[in-house]
């Protein structure tokens, strides 16, 4: 039976207790796994994003985003308080009759997908950042004809193993490596920074335009950044002296550090790099000292990130084996390295990051922020009012449609941004 003031589960099997050996975490150290959370691959991205928006209409962008996310988050931490369903697969099994199941496992095998296209970004940014020591290492000006044999399945390789050992870590003792990755990304944001500052804003960069398909991709990548959904709840179960009360403050501290930071890094990236930037911005940054301290925090953020975003797939199973009484952790430990594994090889696939981090982004939307809060809210949470249950009608129609569009728009437009805008910084 659930145990709602552990972390864990206990069960009896053969007239033993079990019960799981995870510890609690303290509220700065969720707070600074949900930070870890939103600082993956996607950011990296946003300034590519931005191009292709503008820098007000992003900035707006941000700021929706980032209201909609704590909104939905909250929605779902209440109703698995009540349920006691400490992952949203098991939670929305509570939905009545058939749409329960069908929805969770709807869920589970959207969350495996879209989670696993975010690992995949990892292993690309890690790859990525890489790549120049390691053809300096080799005495390697230029890549070689057998370049992927020789660069990069190696690089992809060593990244899969540098993040295997830390799939392995539970919550309380991840908060260390998620500290140093938001020290990370203030130390580029500052990098950035002084860029500016040496080289000033490109001329042809875009402050404000209308919305147009730009913004669109500009609200996908940013999604693909801030939804964090799936990995809410096991992370609510794991929270010391748990309640939705608690959890809020770490929430609402989270996502309102990464709105500012999300604005700060995407606004000064932009009109450092122009409208051309890459779509993994640390491709554009110099080959100096500077350049390359940031490549390898940035593979020290992917590193601490992994394991984080890799728990809303696992949770599933190892709620599973809590209450069945098996203490091992087996069956998730195997399923956690064939994760990494198969995350590897699906970094040798993936060409343009930007338009992958949209494209994950914009399906997200329809479970994540639609389906999963919106059925939540209003058959979970006893909410009757119409005002609630309308609401929630819209945030389901405008999901699924955002999403249709979204998946559509993957490009940032930046050649349309061109004829739209309508204030650039020149």
């Amino acid at each position: 039976m659930v145990d709602a003031e552990s972390i864990g589960y206990t069960s009896i099997e053969d007239g033993a207790s079990h019960k799981s050996t995870r510890r609690k975490a303290s509220l700065f150290s969720i707070s600074a796994n949900l930070v870890m959370s939103g600082l993956g691959a996607g950011i990296l991205s946003l300034p590519w994003a931005m191009a292709g928006a503008g820098i007000v209409p992003s900035l707006i962008t941000i700021l929706v985003v980032m209201v909609l996310n704590t909104a939905t988050i909250m929605i779902l931490v209440l109703a698995a308080e009540q349920h006691q369903a400490f992952d949203l697969g098991a939670l929305l099994a509570h939905l009545p009759g058939r749409m329960g199941p069908a929805m969770q496992i709807f869920n589970n095998a959207l969350t495996w997908v879209s989670v696993g296209l975010t690992l995949v970004g990892y292993i690309v940014v890690m790859a990525d950042s890489m790549e120049p020591f390691f053809l300096s290492l080799t005495g390697l000006s230029t890549p070689p004809t057998d370049y992927f044999w020789s660069v990069r399945a190696p690089l992809l390789a060593a990244s899969g193993l540098a993040v295997l050992p830390m799939c392995f870590v539970d919550q309380a003792r991840l908060s260390v490596s998620s500290v140093v990755g938001i020290c990370v990304i203030v130390y580029l944001l500052i990098v950035v920074a002084f860029l500016f500052v040496r080289v000033g804003a490109d001329p042809d960069c875009c402050v404000y335009s209308g919305v147009h398909e730009g913004t669109l991709t500009m609200f996908s990548t940013l999604m693909q950044c801030v939804i964090i959904q799936m990995c809410i709840l096991p992370m609510y179960g794991e929270l010391e002296n748990r309640s939705p009360r608690r959890f809020s403050i770490a929430v609402i501290s989270a996502l309102g550090f990464l709105g500012g930071l999300f604005a700060a890094f995407s606004a000064v990236a932009y009109t450092v790099f122009g409208p051309r930037v890459s779509g993994n911005v640390m491709t554009d940054l110099p080959h100096d000292g500077v350049g390359s301290v940031a490549r390898i925090g940035m593979t020290l953020v992917m590193v601490a990130v992994f394991p984080i975003m890799m728990m809303s797939m696992v949770a599933p199973v190892r709620h599973w084996e809590e209450n069945s009484g098996r203490t091992n952790d087996y069956v998730s430990s195997a399923i956690s390295i064939c994760i990494v594994a198969a995350s590897a090889v699906g970094a040798a696939y993936v060409g343009e990051l930007g338009s992958l981090n949209a494209m994950n982004g914009s399906m997200q939307v329809s479970c994540f922020i639609g389906l999963a809060p919106g059925l939540t809210g209003l058959y979970l949470l006893g909410k009757k009012g119409m005002s609630w249950q309308i609401a929630m009608y819209i945030l389901l129609f405008l999901s699924v449609v955002v999403s249709f569009m979204g998946g559509i728009y993957t490009d940032n437009a930046v050649d349309q941004l061109e004829t739209a805008c309508s204030w650039r910084a020149k």
